[in-house]
């Protein structure tokens, strides 16, 4: 069933949406609108048990109404809008939205023209009274702003597939086409970090083969394993195997990105090598070394939206310098890059697993994993990057004698670094756009 938009939503008791960006939209010829949409959204049932090479086979179950509420970041001027949507399930592990993957791609989104579409499709978001990830402070929508979301209605979580899915075939009508400032999709790619990608693991597997509705897949961090269909929690026992492959039978393509801590600190039952599967037409993964599944980067921007969003949230300012502040974001970027050029044709690289002995990241004499896909900060360190741990990873910096050992010189250090910032663009893991950024990281370690 279609469903039907309406917005641009405005005012309520803070004058804003949740989920706001702290990202200067309006620098970059960008706007932010939220609008509602609603429909009867359906739940699915297995015909056959799932299988672990993710050729899932389902039918429809029940049906229920809903209103839901999108989040629109856009080019100001059509004119700039690069016809590419990228719609991101937003993730709720912390009981309310978070928009997780925006906050790594963001660079991208923004000076290629991109429209992100952030999508509440879970019912925490809408129903949470606090009490998750973040204590009291972080509430739902309805709680947070009744005067704005009082509206919504969600029937629950089994319905968020097909709330997701209308979500994305809304987006091709001319309501969407309003909701993009009257830009005309010509590919609209699913995008989910963590929680979210669980979900759209599950999505791809089970729904994907009957909806149809997007063009390419970005799955950030996953574990081996998937989400229910039912909607359960993932703490109950679940029809779906431990570990699962992504099916590659269905014509959209799809690209993993995984970090250090998803191999085996996610879920110890669902590690993430055994659900590893060969690259092929439709299947890519790229395991990078040197990330954590939360990093630095994504605590910076949660901490941001956090502190002006929900009074009382938790400060992470002090959490912030232990966690890893590996090269995540700058591979995310690319991802989304080279996903985008797939759709159209031009596969992205393949690249090399990470390195594993006995249920363990093998790593070098620095403490760096060895495989995956490399980039300067784990080929020429100045610091251990790791993902292991905990989630949060950690990054510990060399000491000037560890450094002066290693190289000899601040200056051969440079040039080392950025022959290797080079050759991984021109593998294909780093944009050319991105090598100022990452050699000014380099630039700002001091041998002193």
């Amino acid at each position: 069933m279609k469903a039907t938009l309406a917005g641009p939503i405005s005012g309520g008791r803070h004058g804003f949406p949740q989920t706001a960006t702290p990202v200067d939209l309006d620098a970059a010829g960008y706007v932010e609108e939220e609008f509602a949409f609603a429909g009867e959204a359906t739940s699915y049932r297995y015909t056959a048990p799932p299988r672990t090479d993710g050729e899932w086979s389902v039918e429809p179950d029940r049906t229920a109404p809903y209103t839901s509420r999108m989040l629109v970041r856009r080019p100001h001027n059509v004119q700039a809008f690069n016809g590419t949507v990228v719609v991101e399930w937003l993730n709720v592990t912390a009981g309310v939205d978070v928009d997780v993957d925006f906050g790594f791609f963001a660079e991208e989104v923004l000076r290629q023209g991109y429209a992100w579409v952030g999508i509440t499709a879970q019912e925490v978001a809408v129903t949470s009274t606090g009490g998750g990830q973040f204590g009291d402070a972080a509430v739902g929508l309805k709680t947070w702003d009744p005067q704005r979301y009082g509206d919504l209605d969600h029937p629950g979580d089994a319905f968020a597939y097909d709330i997701f899915g209308q979500a994305g075939a809304l987006l091709r009508t001319d309501d969407g086409q309003t909701a993009l400032g009257g830009g005309s999709p010509e590919m609209i790619l699913a995008d989910g970090d963590s929680q979210s990608a669980f979900r759209l693991a599950t999505y791809r597997n089970a729904i994907d083969p009957l909806a149809s509705v997007f063009d390419g897949f970005l799955i950030h961090s996953r574990d081996g394993g998937a989400a229910p269909l039912d909607g359960r929690s993932f703490e109950v026992e679940a029809e779906e195997p431990p570990t699962t492959r992504l099916r590659t039978d269905a014509p959209a393509p799809v690209l993993q990105v995984i970090t250090e801590s998803d191999l085996f600190l996610l879920r110890p039952d669902a590690p993430f090598p055994d659900a590893r599967q060969p690259d092929g037409d439709r299947i890519r993964t790229w395991e990078v070394a040197g990330t954590a599944h939360s990093d630095a980067t994504y605590l910076r921007r949660l901490n941001q939206q956090g502190t002006r969003q929900f009074e009382g949230f938790f400060d992470l300012s002090e959490v912030i310098p232990f966690a890893n502040d590996g090269p995540q974001r700058f591979v995310v970027r690319a991802a989304l890059h080279a996903l985008r050029a797939w759709v159209v044709g031009r596969p992205p690289p393949h690249a090399e697993p990470l390195q594993v002995v006995d249920g363990t990241i093998a790593r070098d004499e620095h403490g760096n994993a060895l495989g995956g896909v490399r980039t300067p900060p784990v080929d020429v360190p100045a610091a251990t990057h790791t993902g292991e741990g905990t989630p949060l990873g950690s990054t510990t910096p060399f000491t000037a004698d560890q450094l002066r050992d290693l190289y000899g010189s601040r200056d051969a250090y440079l040039s080392a670094y950025r022959a290797a910032t080079d050759a991984a663009v021109a593998a294909g893991f780093i944009l050319a756009a991105d090598t100022a950024e990452l050699n000014a990281e380099a630039e700002a370690v001091t041998f002193e």
